[in-house]
């Protein structure tokens, strides 16, 4: 179960501009703008393969023709003339992107050694994620101060930006922000059950009794934590429950399963180091009694009847667990698909 997107949260300035006379500041503005769409651009390619992906490494091809496109719009803005003696709109862009170029090209880069190891644990997922969060929050501080200056020097020279017409691709990387942040929303509160219950899976897989009953302590009180969280989790848009409920519905199951369900399995295991000590112990008996070798076929009989029950809840179990695991992650996939 791999799910995990990588997406770039860059900012998106109107360029759409209006002026009634030729003006030289609109040209200006527009040779401006020109390189902000690059960017854009190069942005929706990126953020589009992290969406069909989800794999930070394997679309680190886009990553770089980010940065090249970043680089490129670096060299074409410092080859522009200061305007009427003002400098402040082209120090004020160029500061925008090179500190793009730094997040993209070193916080990126942090980012994917950090999805490498980010399914190792609960704490490493929620690293990851801050890491991105973090990325992101530099990238629109960025864009919000060079948005203020692009503003500023239209007011300044007559211009009016027309913020409501926002193009196609402006539009995609809004709806891209809306999307992944619900969906990162819901995934690390599914992440944390989901992992638990592997920590119990492999105690039972261990034969480990005490791990068993740690474990299944632990994945009862963790998804009582994480149903509460999901229902604070508001639908997407205010209608789209899909992942929502598709991360429900594994809680749920990771909540009854430890609640009830384990109780057979941990049963079998206690029966199962019950009769190893008695087989040795029969088996050690040079003078065996009738009641001893009745005592033995009881546990024979007790190992055998928990080796059922052990046998039928665990394949039901493997069973809801696939199929609920396909569901969700069928729900991330259609949930992006259908909004990207």
């Amino acid at each position: 179960m791999k799910i995990i997107f990588a997406w770039v949260s860059i900012f998106i300035i109107s360029t759409n501009l209006l002026a009634q006379t030729t003006n030289p500041a609109l040209d200006y503005l527009n040779k401006m703008g020109v390189e902000f769409k690059s960017i854009q651009s190069a942005t929706w390619d990126y953020t589009k393969s992290a969406a069909n992906n989800q794999n930070a490494r394997k679309i680190n091809k886009r990553r770089m023709e980010l940065i090249q496109q970043i680089d490129a719009s670096i060299k074409n803005v410092n080859r522009l003339p200061v305007f009427d003696k003002k400098i402040y709109l082209k120090d004020s862009v160029l500061s925008y992107l090179k500190i793009q170029k730094i997040v993209i090209e070193q916080d990126y880069a942090k980012i994917m050694d950090l999805e490498d190891i980010a399914e190792s644990s609960y704490d490493a997922m929620e690293a990851y994620m801050k890491a991105k969060s973090i990325a992101n929050d530099k990238l629109e501080a960025s864009s919000e101060k060079v948005s203020n200056t692009y503003n500023a020097f239209a007011q300044e020279n007559n211009i009016t930006i027309l913020e409501g017409d926002k193009d196609k691709i402006t539009k995609k990387l809004l709806i891209a922000d809306e999307v992944y942040d619900h969906y990162n929303e819901v995934y690390l509160i599914f992440f944390k059950a989901y992992k638990q219950e592997l920590y119990l899976l492999d105690a039972m897989n261990k034969g480990d009794l005490a791990g068993l009953e740690q474990n299944k302590v632990s994945l009862s009180k963790i998804s009582a934590e994480c149903q509460v969280k999901l229902k604070a989790v508001q639908p997407f848009r205010g209608t789209d429950n899909s992942i929502r409920a598709a991360a429900t519905e594994l809680i749920n199951f990771y909540k009854d399963e430890a609640d009830t369900k384990f109780a057979k399995l941990i049963d079998f295991q206690t029966k199962k180091e019950a009769f190893d000590k008695g087989k040795k112990a029969f088996e050690a008996n040079n003078n065996k009694t009738n009641d001893d070798i009745n005592a033995y076929n009881k546990l024979i009989n007790e190992m055998n009847k928990a080796s059922g029950d052990f046998n039928a809840t665990n394949a039901d179990l493997n069973k809801r667990r696939s199929t609920l695991l396909n569901q969700w992650n069928n729900s991330c996939q259609d949930f992006t698909a259908k909004y990207l």
